[in-house]
């Protein structure tokens, strides 16, 4: 796989309003594959600053188990993003029984067809029922497509918290941890001080390849800038290997089930450093 020039497999047809890529052929057995192709196709929609409909070459491209969940979450992630709607076409085997399921797990359109031609096909029906006063504004694409990651950082100066939301956050990758916590970071540098920090981990989801970054850096920002950290609303998963780690750290995770708990949790620990 890393001697496969993934940027010549995606090819962008204006006049259409396509992204086409193109998964013939290869294997992805790992995460690390599906980061790096993912990678490239973000890199390149992001320098259009459009939306596109995507038509995505399945022919003869198998997904070991090992590399679905990273495979699920990224394409979900671009589709989001930047997509006015997915069609793919020649999947066969697993890799199509694997697409139908989760299409019914997460209820959206498959958009699986035969041939190159019935899924372009498909797309020019999709792109029809667009108003034509309405297209333009439809596929420009705004300048950031989630939530800023600096409105997810609020200090409350009264109570001396830092509050971080991670809610309905993927972090799919190292680049992901990376982007977050440098934006936690330097808002903390430019307060020139330490904070209890007070975490929201409704919906958040850490996946394998970025666990390792993830323990790193919310260690490494801990140590340096936090008086106490108190944790809330995580998912089963993500509270196991967050009591997992804290264990093995000889550290409390102080995981509560509410924002209200975790408040009062930290209220208990000022109170503590005040005697």
């Amino acid at each position: 796989m890393n001697t496969i020039n993934y940027a010549e497999r995606i090819i962008f047809h204006p006049d259409q309003q396509i992204m086409e890529v193109d998964f013939s052929n290869l294997t992805f057995d790992m995460s690390k594959s599906v980061n790096t192709f993912y990678d490239e196709v973000d890199r390149q929609l992001a320098e259009t600053g459009q939306k596109w409909f995507f038509l995505v070459n399945y022919l003869n491209c198998r997904i070991l188990s090992e590399a679905w969940i990273a495979f699920s979450h990224r394409g979900k992630k671009t589709n989001l993003a930047h997509s006015l709607g997915s069609v793919r076409f020649a999947a066969s085997g697993d890799t199509s029984g694997t697409i139908l399921e989760k299409s019914k797990e997460e209820n959206f359109d498959p958009n699986l067809f035969p041939s190159r031609a019935s899924a372009v096909a498909h797309i020019e029906e999709l792109r029809n029922q667009i108003p034509a006063e309405d297209y333009q504004r439809v596929i420009a694409k705004e300048a950031v497509s989630d939530r800023a990651l600096d409105d997810r950082v609020t200090f409350h100066d009264d109570l001396e918290i830092m509050e971080a939301d991670f809610s309905d956050y993927t972090f799919a990758s190292s680049a992901d941890v990376n982007a977050f916590y440098d934006v936690i970071t330097s808002k903390i540098a430019e307060t020139g001080r330490s904070w209890y920090f007070m975490v929201n981990y409704q919906g958040t989801e850490i996946l394998p390849d970025a666990w390792y970054q993830w323990a790193m850096r919310s260690k490494k920002l801990n140590a340096a800038s936090s008086m106490g950290t108190v944790r809330f609303n995580p998912h089963e998963a993500t509270r196991l290997e967050i009591m997992k780690r804290a264990k093995a750290d000889d550290a409390d995770p102080n995981l509560f089930g509410s924002r209200d708990d975790a408040l009062a949790r930290i209220v208990q620990l000022r109170s503590s450093a005040k005697v």
